[in-house]
């Protein structure tokens, strides 16, 4: 059940959101011109829909700009897979990913932490950082319900509002195990990296490895040829944290390593409780944020034979 209707907060922007709208080069007047011209558009394409149930539609395409870095083309190209989406990864794309009763997403939670900075670095970034937890056993690893969670990300940020431009990220691989790869099912995880990134085109700036392990290179040869070339080449190795503090300063990291940030595992545990606390937008994004008169899979077909 829907509990609460989003939109846009009454007054001025949170400093960190009107912070981004500016790096962007977003104004009141442009982001009512380009809104405007967004929900023109889509009443015209014959499988998208014309409104969006739970929120308000000018606040959403408004993020969904930032997020594809306030370019209307760009929007035009990666708003059909949004839709699309729920078809194309029907495994990730489920209407319970509530972190404290779906299997997988408990099982990703309990064996990972991934967890975003709260401050803004110059430029609009935020760091985010992620490792496997050493304390748990690889083969309790489960890559679907990390995907689930992240898909949850975007749809809060982008009904919550975007405070950031792009992301830093941190990756600790101190954990990483060989059962951590064989876990990832490389249909889907392409399928992941094909459509997700592009329905939910988040900017990576950096892609920062840190404590590499001696499988780092069975782990690049996995992920690499998943990602395009200018994010291959975002992807900076540190063989030791004063490496790291080049392009991270220690005030944007937690307290793990040293910074001025709340620890890893509350931010963890921060975000699990917010995606629990907007299930019901969550659900609706699912039934109702999808393609219109989308021919029902082909008995006997995979889903990813409907692209």
């Amino acid at each position: 059940m829907l509990d609460r209707y989003y939109k846009r907060p009454e007054g001025p922007l949170p400093e960190d959101m009107a912070v981004t709208r500016r790096l962007l080069g977003m104004t009141e007047e442009s982001i009512r011109r380009d809104v405007h011209e967004l929900t023109e558009w889509m009443k015209e394409q014959p499988d998208l829909p014309d409104k969006m149930e739970g929120v308000d539609m000018d606040w959403w395409l408004e993020n969904y700009l930032i997020m594809n870095k306030n370019q209307l083309d760009r929007v035009k190209e990666s708003l059909p897979l949004y839709f699309r989406l729920k078809t194309i990864l029907p495994e990730i794309m489920v209407s319970d990913r509530d972190p404290f009763t779906r299997k997988e997403m408990i099982q990703a939670y309990n064996t990972t932490t991934l967890a975003i900075m709260p401050p803004q670095m110059e430029g609009g970034y935020k760091v985010g950082c992620f490792m496997h937890r050493p304390d748990t056993p690889a083969a309790d690893y489960n890559p679907i319900g990390l995907a689930m969670h992240l898909t949850c990300m975007a749809d809060l940020y982008l009904c919550l509002g975007f405070d950031h431009t792009k992301l830093v990220l941190v990756v600790d691989l101190s954990s990483l195990r060989m059962g951590h790869l064989t876990k990832y099912p490389l249909g889907l995880l392409r399928r992941f990296f094909l459509y997700a990134w592009r329905a939910y085109p988040e900017r990576v700036a950096q892609i920062n490895i840190i404590n590499p392990p001696g499988i780092l290179s069975v782990a690049l040869a996995l992920f690499k040829p998943l990602l395009k070339a200018k994010i291959r080449n975002r992807i900076i190795v540190h063989r030791n944290f004063e490496s790291l503090l080049e392009n991270v300063p220690l005030k944007y990291l937690p307290k793990e390593y040293g910074g001025e940030c709340p620890s890893m595992l509350e931010l963890h545990e921060a975000w699990r409780q917010k995606v629990a606390d907007h299930q019901g937008y969550l659900k609706t994004c699912v039934a109702t944020h999808r393609v219109l008169n989308e021919p029902k899979p082909t008995r006997g077909k995979s889903a990813s034979t409907n692209k």
